[in-house]
């Protein structure tokens, strides 16, 4: 059921036209330009990784304070964040209406980064029956220490956590990014400067994500559209 609503909500998302099928002259399927030697260090650089621990970080009192404050924003008691293995330690989880948090999700995640906090989506439910998205807490300003707390993976395409903040990271070299949703199987979020090569970049994501083609708008040519307007977004089903 989750991953039928994800098919419908990622459409909504990236604001693509829903094709199931892909063009696959667009998509440039099995082109020698597509990065294959990052794919290929990705894939293996798909060792174990360490989990952040939060233990003596959420015992500050100024983490303490900003649940508080978090707990008022969203106007939601929180909760454990429970990632892959049980509770996160130090991690909070809060149920807000898909309307609310999409409303006021970017700048409450810069505020909170400022602080040394990342607020974040991690479970995106886009308000079909009613059901919340979660929004997590956890205290640190790292995304990639966020990424790895969650175990953001790709695995049925053969790629784990590893591999995934190996490509983000190369990524974020090239082009900068904010990340404003980390869960176990998408991310999303913003470029923060214009996109210097978007059919480029919209080919090589094509390649490391495929659901956001193949499950999306169907072509790589509405990836760019995405991507020149700035947008972020990775699903793996």
């Amino acid at each position: 059921m989750k991953n039928h609503l994800f098919c419908i909500g990622l459409v909504c998302v990236l604001t693509l036209a829903g094709c199931s099928k892909h063009d696959e002259s667009s998509a440039g399927a099995g082109s020698p330009d597509m990065d294959a030697q990052a794919m290929s260090d990705v894939k293996t650089a798909n060792e174990s990784v360490a989990k952040p621990d939060f233990t003596a970080a959420a015992r500050d009192l100024k983490y303490q304070q900003a649940v508080k404050e978090a707990a008022a924003l969203l106007g939601a008691e929180p909760q454990p964040l429970e990632g892959a293995d049980g509770p996160i330690v130090g991690g909070f989880s809060f149920d807000v209406p898909q309307p609310k948090i999409e409303a006021i999700l970017f700048k409450a995640h810069t505020n909170f980064l400022a602080k040394g906090f990342y607020l974040f989506r991690y479970d995106q439910m886009f308000g079909i029956h009613g059901q919340p998205d979660k929004v997590g807490l956890l205290p640190t300003a790292n995304k990639y220490d966020v990424m790895a707390a969650l175990e953001v993976n790709g695995a049925k395409y053969g790629l784990h956590t590893a591999g995934i903040i190996e490509w983000m990271k190369k990524l974020e070299q090239e082009q900068p990014y904010v990340l404003t949703g980390i869960g176990t199987d998408y991310m999303e979020g913003y470029f923060t400067t214009p996109v210097e090569d978007p059919r480029g970049l919209a080919r090589r994501m094509y390649k490391f994500c495929p659901g956001i083609v193949d499950q999306g708008g169907g072509t790589v040519d509405k990836l760019v559209n995405e991507l020149l307007k700035g947008k972020l977004y990775f699903w793996w089903d």
